[in-house]
């Protein structure tokens, strides 16, 4: 199916004309309507797979540049500055300018990490998911041009079948000259007849040997791609769980979830109770 040109138009390869094919038994199989079917399956999922990625890349890119962005404002935050000049002179040990660069220091970090898995999405899934929804509109054109050539073939069967039933309601006192002009105008009928038939078998059969091959080696495309894809994914959270790790370490905090989540809660309560509005 190499060498089938792209198509695209609007015409759908997966509606079919159902009566034409009652016009002529035989012609369309139900191997074939099982295959068109999965093809229409597959290029679905090919798409849904690339705008969900797509998706999952900008979200990830938004944590990252939103986390950079968070750090330069509270960085150049006057209130941070006196914070910090507040606990130099009482010679407190926490200070939260430090903290921040450090968190920044990470948020580069994660940042880098981030634009490396986008990277690696791109080129395993999104880049291959549309080299395959390209071959599979190669097959699409294949599709339409074996329907043209249906509708051909019915087209001639019908302009013969009404030839002969004139004929058939003819009488019978022809004249020998119209007898022999009727005889050359049905073998160029039954002639065309053949070659449209030869036509559309040959991309019948094309597609009816291609298509069930096409099917089964899906899996030896798609599953090389997911499983780089897996590994890099693996291989971004393990690196955002040793940055942030790293970055409890230099904070001094208690790695244990639970005590920090107790932490977490308690000054979230002293937050609550400081509050400068009315409560509710």
């Amino acid at each position: 199916l190499s060498h089938i040109p792209l198509p695209m138009s609007s015409w759908n390869p997966f509606t079919r004309n159902t009566t034409s094919r009652k016009s002529i038994g035989l012609i369309t199989t139900r191997d074939f309507d099982r295959e068109t079917r999965r093809l229409e399956s597959l290029e679905d999922n090919a798409k849904s797979l690339t705008r969900d990625l797509i998706k999952q890349d900008k979200s990830f890119d938004d944590f990252a540049r939103g986390q950079l962005k968070l750090l330069h404002d509270l960085s150049g935050s006057s209130f941070i500055n006196h914070y910090d000049q507040q606990q130099t002179s009482t010679n407190l040990s926490t200070n939260i300018s430090q903290l921040i660069n450090d968190w920044k220091l990470t948020a580069q970090h994660i940042s880098e990490q981030t634009s490396l898995l986008n990277e690696i999405t791109s080129k395993t899934i999104i880049d291959s998911s549309k080299r395959l929804t390209l071959a599979l509109a190669n097959v699409t054109n294949a599709i339409k041009k074996r329907e043209q050539s249906l509708n051909e073939y019915i087209k001639v069967q019908n302009k013969l079948d009404k030839f002969n039933e004139k004929l058939g309601s003819s009488t019978t006192s022809l004249g020998a000259t119209m007898n022999a002009t009727n005889n050359t105008k049905l073998e160029q009928i039954q002639k065309q007849l053949n070659e449209a038939k030869q036509q559309y078998e040959l991309k019948n059969q094309v597609l009816n040997n291609e298509l069930p091959i096409l099917h089964e080696q899906r899996a030896a495309f798609v599953y090389p791609c997911l499983e780089a894809f897996i590994e890099a994914q693996a291989h971004y959270c393990d690196q955002l769980e040793t940055a942030y790790r790293n970055l409890i370490g230099q904070m001094d905090v208690a790695t244990d979830s639970t005590s920090t989540l107790d932490e977490i809660n308690a000054k979230l309560a002293t937050i609550k109770s400081l509050s400068i509005v009315a409560s509710e």
